[in-house]
């Protein structure tokens, strides 16, 4: 067990990479990098990570050899790939915040300010809402399982000893990022297209009654429906939940296969 701790300068460089890896996937992932955790936290969650993974790194001398001789490209490399793959991740999340900004918005609760621990800033009731079952879904259908899959892989699909960085397939993170925009509209469609209708049978019954003021009248209307809309199409939402996992994940390994 003594040489097991007598490691050469190269291997010592190796394990470098991987904490650098590591600790920017940690920073900028969803679960493991919100801001309600502390940076103590996070480092020794990189270390642990780095710890477990580096055991199943193989890399033949002349690969150890190119570590010792391009360190500083290499971790610029590590760093950047830690980055896009936690990126990833919170795409996810993204898409989840975007419904209920949007949903917020229509019924007209985005006044209500609230902070967000997950992404760190501020949000509204409902963002705080669909944050909270984002995660709960995320964490039932083991989302971060596939993470840690995903990491133990990366090192398969993307040795840390070569030096090459395909750019090209930043352009398919934009394309996914469009998708995700697209889905995040979907899951508020329901309630828009109800506000919307409620909307106009309001403006209708405004013109008929002209007693009613609908300015005031609306208002806890548009609510009630909204809300009502939201907690009925609840199934439904979550299964597009789960395909927006399920596509986040692939786009993860389709990343890391051609970076």
């Amino acid at each position: 067990m003594g040489s097991f701790y007598q490691f050469s300068e190269p291997q010592i460089l190796l394990f470098a990479l991987v904490l650098m890896r590591m600790t920017a996937f940690v920073v900028t992932s969803a679960i493991f990098g919100a801001p309600a955790l502390s940076v103590q936290v996070k480092v020794l969650f990189s270390i642990v990570l780095s710890i477990l993974l580096f055991p199943t790194i193989k890399v033949n001398p002349e690969g150890l050899q190119a570590i010792s001789d391009g360190i500083i490209t290499l971790a610029a490399r590590e760093i950047l790939v830690g980055i896009t793959m936690g990126f990833l991740t919170r795409l996810f999340f993204f898409a989840v915040t975007m419904t209920g900004d949007l949903i917020s918005i229509t019924v007209g609760l985005n006044a209500s300010q609230q902070y967000n621990p997950m992404l760190g800033q501020n949000g509204n009731t409902i963002d705080q809402f669909y944050t909270t079952l984002g995660t709960l879904v995320f964490l039932a259908v083991n989302g971060h399982h596939i993470l840690l899959g995903g990491l133990a892989q990366s090192f398969e699909l993307i040795p840390v000893n070569f030096m090459t960085l395909n750019i090209g397939v930043f352009g398919e993170i934009a394309t996914f990022g469009q998708n995700i925009l697209m889905m995040a509209v979907k899951m508020c469609a329901p309630v828009m297209v109800a506000i919307l209708v409620t909307n106009l049978a309001m403006g209708i019954l405004g013109r008929a009654i002209p007693q009613i003021n609908v300015l005031v009248t609306s208002m806890p209307v548009t609510i009630m429906i909204g809300m009502a809309v939201v907690f009925i199409c609840l199934p439904l939402l979550i299964l597009e939940m789960n395909g927006i996992i399920d596509a986040t994940a692939s786009s993860l390994f389709s990343v890391m296969k051609h970076l």
